[in-house]
């Protein structure tokens, strides 16, 4: 093969993707909630930290609450909001709950990913910040303390907080500043307004907090108590918190924010949005760039990433290669990739026999999916995640969001009774545990990455 192909890829510490970064397309559509539809009372009142999940739920769920698990540790609200007024839009509201009782909620009034409106210059978004600013003076009838920022956050989000019993009230917000010297163009990330009770603030408000199931930022050594055996063979990480992406191309960081929210840090998909330059376009995020990303907030958030899987350019060809003699012995078709120019990975898998592939990659690579079955056992085993980078549309999963195309999973279990990995989307509760026999599933993998606290 020619060096020519070199700049169609990317690789990421010599694993070979191509340059179509993952797509992570959003769950089922969700019905649109009415215009501005007010959720006032749940940011405001003398008993809403008394509030239990029944009587949240009895009250929210006809306006779109959807629970994220069946623990009901954490609901969702995702359409057209407001709060107080119609003038304080909100894209997407997450609410979390701790010992059966409201504990915090996350108001999205401006992200990148999300929100229709155009705030494509720092006037227009700091214009926007001091009107949310002065908005929520105004109906609370209290002002604001300036807060800087956070030091132990994945981005430093700066802003300000009004106290009023019995609940503070945190508004944030980030940017990319404009660097005209290295070609960087501003570009607004996000505003937030984070809500929870007086008593709770410095807890649940911060990086470092106790997460949707109480837990404080854990130690290694205490991963292993997440892992659980059943009597059918399955073994599997419990209390994986679950995100749903919502209608944008963040399977990347939806998956990294329910694995720092496993280890209790407070990091959201949005930050990691940021940190690794995830597109507004709906195209998603560059692997290269996602795990340059949290290769940078390492120190900062005490964790280890660590690539498991990694592909370049000649396994990349040798891959092909194999997939071509088992093609041409079943009589299928070949791949020929072009000389130059663009290599679209979708288009290659998708011109592939299935069958022919999967041995292919089983049988002409025993060396490589050994490992993969090795590391996933391991990785269980210590109670770590594996976020497991996938070419879907390969072989059939049922009803799925993303027919194919580039996507990140978690890989929580696996079976040795019946060969087969367990797995989860970042599609809401009812991906939360699915099923992939082992071959399928090595044979669909683009990369391995797992993190994990550093003590």
């Amino acid at each position: 093969m020619k060096t020519a192909l070199l700049p169609a890829l990317l690789l990421l510490s010599g694993m070979t993707i191509p340059a179509v970064p993952l797509h992570g397309q959003s769950g089922s559509e969700k019905a649109s909630a009415p215009a501005a539809t007010l959720l006032t009372d749940m940011v405001t009142g003398d008993q809403l930290w008394t509030a239990t999940t029944e009587q949240f739920e009895q009250k929210f769920r006809p306006m779109g609450m959807e629970w994220l698990s069946p623990s009901k540790e954490q609901a969702r609200f995702f359409g057209k909001y407001a709060v107080w007024s119609s003038n304080l839009g909100v894209t997407e509201a997450i609410v979390d709950f701790q010992a059966g009782k409201l504990a915090r909620v996350n108001l999205a009034m401006f992200t990148r990913g999300d929100s229709a409106a155009l705030l494509d210059t720092r006037e227009a978004f700091e214009k926007r910040v001091e009107e949310i600013k002065t908005e929520i003076t105004t109906m609370l009838g209290v002002q604001p303390a300036e807060r800087g920022k956070d030091g132990q956050s994945a981005v430093k989000a700066v802003g300000w907080m009004w106290v009023k019993p019995p609940t503070a009230y945190l508004l944030e917000y980030s940017y990319v500043k404009e660097l005209k010297s290295r070609g960087q163009d501003f570009r607004p990330e996000f505003i937030r307004l984070r809500v929870a009770e007086i008593p709770k603030q410095q807890g649940l408000l911060a990086s470092s907090q106790p997460g949707a199931n109480g837990n404080m930022p854990v130690a290694k050594s205490t991963l292993t108590a997440n892992v659980t055996h059943e009597s059918n063979g399955d073994a599997v990480i419990k209390n994986v918190p679950m995100v749903d992406q919502g209608p944008k191309g963040y399977c990347a960081v939806a998956t990294t924010e329910r694995v720092f929210r496993y280890y209790g840090l407070n990091v959201d998909q949005h930050e990691m949005a940021q940190i690794a330059n995830t597109s507004d376009g709906g195209s998603g995020t560059s692997p290269t760039e996602m795990f340059a990303a949290l290769e940078k907030i390492e120190g900062r958030m005490r964790v280890r990433v660590r690539a498991i899987q990694k592909w370049d350019m000649k396994e990349f060809f040798s891959m092909i290669d194999d997939y071509n003699r088992e093609a041409k012995r079943n009589d299928k078709r070949e791949i020929n990739l072009p000389s130059g120019g663009m290599i679209v990975l979708a288009d290659v898998y998708g011109s592939m026999d299935p069958g022919s592939f999967k041995v292919s990659r089983t049988e002409k690579d025993k060396a490589g999916y050994g490992k993969f079955q090795r590391s996933v056992v391991e990785m269980i085993e210590r109670g770590v995640p594996i976020m497991w980078g996938v070419q879907l549309g390969i072989f059939k999963e049922g009803d799925i969001p993303q027919p194919g195309g580039g996507h990140m999973r978690l890989i929580i279990g696996y079976n040795t009774k019946t060969s087969e990995i367990l797995y989860s989307d970042s599609w809401g509760a009812e991906h939360a545990l699915k099923r992939m026999p082992m071959n399928e599933a090595w044979t669909i993998t683009t990369g391995m990455y797992y993190i994990e606290p550093m003590k």
